[in-house]
């Protein structure tokens, strides 16, 4: 198992695919390069110009590689292997999976130059049409999404159609004007994350009526969100129980500066505490 971060800037996704390059396609080669053939088999797929801090992947190695070793080979350009560790027989990086987190960071004015390219800056949404976004706000709107529900008002037609469990919002930050929502749940569908999050922006705003998003939520009836940018969204850690291949380790080898850095905690009324 490896566990693997990336910007996804400069990527058009994780997964191979005849235009690239994609994080798959430069593992793969760097896989390749040190003498380990096969594919990977990803936790879940991320879209391009999505980031993840911690991407698992399974993969087959030839007896006797040390994979310490082979962890600290493998890298290049806004990409690394914070870890890698043998898996129990049977498991799989996306079917063994109990649980994600994702977090989406936004901005309520400019970003910091820091966090360029690493927030969605709320103002720059024509939809909003001028009108503020409060974070307190979105949050509280946000949390209404948890639980067990039919998130197919939110999600691509593509992912398949189940109850799929939110069992987590936070919402954090503020101090430098960057703000970050922390789901968690036992899977999300394509989209989900920045459907959730844009629709919540929308009602927040005032653009789209509060009784509109809950009953898209209730009655996964036809909703005419938004689709928050890229940018912003992290796939920020993957739970495989306390048997998992990186129970424990907390990731000290991806790198510390925006976008895997966590903002300044902040709880706030609405949604779960950070």
């Amino acid at each position: 198992m490896l566990w693997l971060w990336y910007r996804g800037t400069s990527f058009r996704g994780w997964q191979r695919q005849v235009e690239g390059p994609t994080v798959q396609e430069v593992v793969e080669a760097a896989l390749q390069s040190r003498g380990i053939a096969g594919g990977l088999a990803a936790a879940g797929r991320t879209d391009r110009g999505v980031h993840a801090r911690q991407q698992v992947a399974s993969l087959r190695v030839p007896p006797g590689t040390e994979l310490a070793a082979l962890a600290e080979g493998l890298g290049g350009r806004d990409w690394g292997c914070a870890g890698a560790a043998p898996a129990r027989p049977g498991f799989h990086a996306q079917w063994s999976a109990s649980s994600k987190e994702y977090r989406y960071r936004f901005c309520d004015g400019p970003a910091p130059a820091s966090w360029a390219g690493s927030a969605w800056e709320l103002p720059t949404e024509p939809r909003f049409e001028g009108r503020p976004v409060e974070a307190d706000a979105l949050g509280q709107v946000l949390a209404e999404a948890t639980g067990t529900r039919d998130f197919s008002a939110f999600h691509a037609s593509s992912s398949v159609r189940r109850p799929r469990t939110l069992s987590r919002v936070e919402l954090c930050g503020g101090a430098d004007g960057v703000w970050e929502v922390r789901l968690s749940g036992d899977g999300f569908g394509r989209y989900q994350v920045r459907a959730l999050v844009g629709g919540a922006a929308l009602v927040a705003a005032g653009c789209l009526p509060r009784p509109t998003w809950r009953e898209a939520l209730e009655r996964a009836t036809r909703f005419e969100g938004l689709l928050a940018p890229p940018q912003g969204l992290i796939l920020w850690s993957v739970d495989f129980g306390a048997e998992g291949p990186f129970a424990g380790q907390r990731g000290e080898r991806c790198p510390p500066e925006p976008p895997f850095i966590a903002p300044e905690p902040r709880a706030l009324a609405g949604a779960s505490g950070c």
